[in-house]
């Protein structure tokens, strides 16, 4: 399709005119073609820039998308001085370092091999109200022009982020797009959450106050555990020359992944995808040498079967349990350690994320591994001893920190004798559900 930068301009005033409503089936294919004139630029960004942060971490995660329909269209309706001719972020990169300091060396290295345009948007000097930190830069693809946006994440910003979106997609919250001022309560509990110093006490018992609230663990673990078994199963029909991703997250929050070796037929389910349901949920992506973990790491809030936050937050209400009990605030102990426990009975399931070769079906107190393929006795014993060492791991720091109840517990008054109960009979429960655990194979 020829078209001409003027009439991407008037595209872009047209969509915005219509809200996002009934808009015409040209106006789509123009808006399509737009989008797929950056592919090839973007492959040859994303090859270069594929060679310089393997340079700087090995191990570092590398995708690239072009941006959503549905996304370019509500950014022309939210930010109307914008021209769509001139939206920089159309087609993106993301890289995924382990620290900071990896960060700012590939910044140093995209400096010094593109032209950078217009500002810089370091936001782990000066991270936006709702806790975002990441840095934005844009350069030109020399042989095309066209702007290409590189994202550079540590893994604990892009966990924060994943979260964001995940709470959008669990709570119908625009806090990706609409930011802090759009939800005053979800935007403190994740500024919260962003936060890399030790929270205050009136703080932790906000954000334990907010996940009581909205149910928020049982909610995301209930989908993750949905979700494992079933996202698992999709990755092992993944070819190994796939190196292309469509994700679809439909209303019930049920992901559907499909892979292609082929970009174009890729692009062409996604476009059919979109039409099909305008308001959904997709995502068409690459990721260099692709596996399930990195997958639901860069795609956490697509794939909903695994995050870091069930685990990271399980510290947060150990210390506040304990300052409940000194306090003998006894009933919010009580809840505080249910929730604890809940988390610690999720976090079984967990430990299976980072495998891509079986899946788990839960039948009472027996996780029963699945296979597609063949498995051999030798690597049967590896996968147990393996996930065994994960769940001894989580027996040792429950035990450590029941050491620590306990040790409190002890100097409560006589009267508090239903609190000390209730620690008895949960913490029998919590260790016989650790300690009870059978890992069976199904045959294959």
């Amino acid at each position: 399709m020829q078209y001409t930068g003027g009439d991407i301009k008037r595209l872009g005033k047209r969509l915005r005119d219509s809200k996002g409503k009934h808009i015409s089936d040209e106006d789509l294919d123009l808006l399509q073609a737009h989008r797929l004139s950056f592919t090839e630029p973007l492959f040859r960004v994303f090859k270069d820039l594929t060679q310089h942060k393997t340079r700087v971490e090995r191990s570092a995660i590398i995708a690239f998308r072009l941006k959503r329909i549905s996304t370019i269209i509500n950014k022309t309706i939210r930010k109307p001085k914008m021209q769509l001719n001139r939206m920089w972020d159309v087609a993106g990169i993301r890289i995924i370092f382990n620290n900071e300091a990896a960060v700012r060396k590939m910044l140093s290295n995209i400096r010094d091999n593109y032209e950078v345009r217009g500002e810089i948007r370091d936001r782990f000097n000066n991270p936006k109200k709702i806790g975002y930190r990441a840095i934005h830069v844009y350069i030109t693809e020399p042989e095309s022009g066209k702007v290409i946006e590189v994202q550079l994440r540590t893994r604990e910003t892009h966990n924060w982020a994943t979260l964001v979106e995940i709470t959008d997609v669990l709570y119908g919250t625009r806090l990706k797009e609409e930011g802090y001022d759009s939800n005053e309560e979800w935007g403190k509990f994740h500024q919260l959450v962003s936060s890399n110093r030790e929270l205050e006490e009136d703080e932790a018992n906000f954000l334990y106050k907010t996940l009581d609230k909205h149910d928020f663990i049982s909610r995301l673990a209930d989908t993750f555990r949905n979700n494992t078994s079933t996202v698992k199963k999709q990755w092992q029909n993944v070819h190994h020359k796939d190196k292309y991703f469509l994700i679809e997250l439909s209303s019930d929050s049920v992901p559907k992944l499909s892979s292609y070796s082929d970009y174009e037929k890729a692009e062409t389910d996604y476009f059919k995808a979109y039409k099909e349901d305008e308001g959904a949920l997709i995502v068409l992506t690459s990721i260099n040498k692709p596996s399930f973990e990195q997958i639901s790491i860069a795609y956490a809030n697509y794939i909903l079967s695994y995050h870091k936050f069930i685990k990271d937050v399980q510290e947060i209400l150990k210390e506040l349990a304990v300052e409940k009990l000194e306090n003998h605030n006894f009933k919010e102990f009580r809840k505080i350690f249910r929730l604890y426990e809940d988390i610690q009975a999720n976090n079984i399931i967990n430990i299976l994320i980072e495998r891509d070769d079986v899946t788990v079906k839960i039948e009472g107190e027996l996780l029963r591994l699945e296979s597609q393929s063949k498995i051999s006795t030798k690597k049967r014993k590896e996968i147990k001893k393996q996930i065994n060492a994960g769940i001894r791991g989580l027996i040792n720091k429950h035990v450590y920190f029941m050491n620590e109840v306990n040790g409190v517990s002890k100097t409560l008054p006589i009267w508090a004798l239903q609190t000390k109960s209730f620690l008895n009979k949960h913490e029998k429960r919590v260790d016989k559900r650790l300690k009870s655990i059978e890992l069976k194979f199904d045959k294959n």
